[in-house]
């Protein structure tokens, strides 16, 4: 089949594997398993015929065999980031016949250089399909909901205007550029956001944080929507009663990558994370490479069998419980590559550091800068609904807290800003070390 006609039918194949999704979170755990354990088996067979994983079974002395449920994928070789990014150069620079019919995706970068990634059209429809399903897990209808989204860092924005079918109320969406959400122009993109009136607003955290700040300040009120959700960074307890305060009480935290697609979402009310075991195995594993409770996230998408990424090491930590074999996230803690450098060569956690501002009321955004060895910059910007605690008195406390940590190990600088800009790939990061490993 032609490349034309495969990207002609991409809208076509994605309602098709809609339509083999469960579109709510099944009750019946046994079914789960047994779906998810199937799927298992026909990646792993499929896997043993690509070259770059099928080193991978023989160094382990493994077959496909060997592999029946989530649990057995520990057996398997864990896939970092570099490793991913050697593959799919190496597939691009030996299939100069078949690369032009492959879908084109990059990360934004934000632990370094953006990684290219290749996929089939069919898997690039398992991902439009898995999204739009998570967006019905929690009651959007995609068909008659209006959405408001952003535009994409990578993938070029063709459409000037709504469709027919849009202007029937069907398949409604609004793109919002993130470069407007800056300045007085806020205010023409809160108006525009309350003539539109979308069910789900859907933008990157730190934008639609921006937002509810701007509406905070200057005493606007924001239509809320009946669902939102903050993407690309992760979701604070200060973010998450920020957002409330100017959206309301729809919040749903979905979590995912550009890798993997979303997998992993929190609806409102929930105070657990469900996965979607239909079309991903999440796994959690302990420094030792061991199945655990809490760990490293370790995911593998069971639909991509053209490009696999099997045991992905998707560089985040969480918490988790298993009930009847099926796994669920009580926790997400943010990248294992967000550490402190220290003299000695000793490298420690910021969890700490996030921490501290579910002490302290009056912060709404907050940024850890590591400048060297010896200093730390603390960015922080201040809520403007809330003036419990004086600027001084947010001061002691940050300064008090770090000392509790580190004790005098660093000299401590607190800047304070009107809003912390986000870095060149669109995210946000709360801590930032400018210190290069020895």
């Amino acid at each position: 089949m032609s490349f034309s006609i495969q990207k002609h039918l991409t809208n076509v194949s994605t309602l098709g594997y809609l339509l083999a999704l469960d579109r709510k979170f099944p009750e019946d755990r046994h079914a789960v398993k047994q779906k998810q354990n199937r799927n298992i088996q026909r990646l792993m067979h499929r896997a043993f015929e690509i070259p770059f994983y099928r080193a991978r079974f023989d160094a382990c002395h493994l077959t496909p065999d060997d592999f029946r449920t989530s649990e057995d994928l520990v057996k398997f070789p864990v896939l970092t980031k570099p490793e991913l990014r050697a593959w799919m150069k190496e597939l691009y620079d030996t299939h100069p016949k078949e690369r032009d019919s492959w879908d084109k995706t990059s990360t934004s970068g934000s632990t370094g250089v953006p990684l290219v990634l290749y996929q089939s059209q069919r898997e690039h429809a398992c991902t439009n399909a898995n999204w739009i399903r998570v967006l019905m897990t929690f009651g959007y209808n995609p068909v008659f909901g209006k959405m408001l989204t952003f535009e994409s860092s990578y993938r070029k924005e063709v459409k000037q205007q709504d469709s027919i079918l849009q202007r029937f109320g069907i398949l409604q969406r609004r793109k919002l550029s993130e470069k407007r959400c800056t300045g007085d122009e806020m205010k023409q993109v809160i108006q525009e956001i309350n003539d539109y009136k979308p069910d789900l607003i859907c933008l990157r955290k730190n934008c639609i944080v921006r937002i509810a700040l701007y509406a905070q300040e200057h005493h606007l009120s924001i239509h809320h929507p009946n669902w939102y959700i903050p993407v690309s960074e992760m979701v604070d307890d200060m973010t998450v009663k920020i957002l409330e305060k100017s959206f309301g009480p729809g919040l749903v935290d979905a979590y995912g990558s550009d890798e993997t697609g979303s997998c992993i979402i929190r609806r409102p009310g929930n105070s657990y994370y469900d996965i979607c075991n239909d079309t991903h195995v999440v796994n959690v594993y302990d420094p030792d490479g061991q199945l655990a409770d809490e760990g490293r996230v370790i995911i593998t998408p069971l639909f991509k069998t053209d490009f696999p990424l099997i045991n992905y090491d998707i560089g985040d930590l969480a918490s988790s419980y298993v009930k009847d074999g099926v796994r669920y996230i009580t926790k997400i803690s943010g990248r294992m590559n967000d550490l402190v450098l220290h003299e000695n060569g000793e490298e420690t956690s910021v969890l700490e550091l996030r921490k501290i501002t579910n002490d302290i009321t009056g912060v709404a955004q907050f940024r850890f800068i590591q400048e060297s060895y010896h200093d730390l910059r603390v960015e922080l910007v201040r809520d403007p609904a809330d003036h419990t605690n004086t600027p001084e008195a947010i001061e002691q406390f940050f300064r008090q807290r770090l000392h509790d940590i580190y004790d005098n190990e660093f000299r401590i600088r607190i800047d304070w800003r009107d809003v912390i800009p986000p870095d060149p790939n669109g995210k946000l990061r709360c801590f930032v070390c400018n210190v290069e490993r020895k």
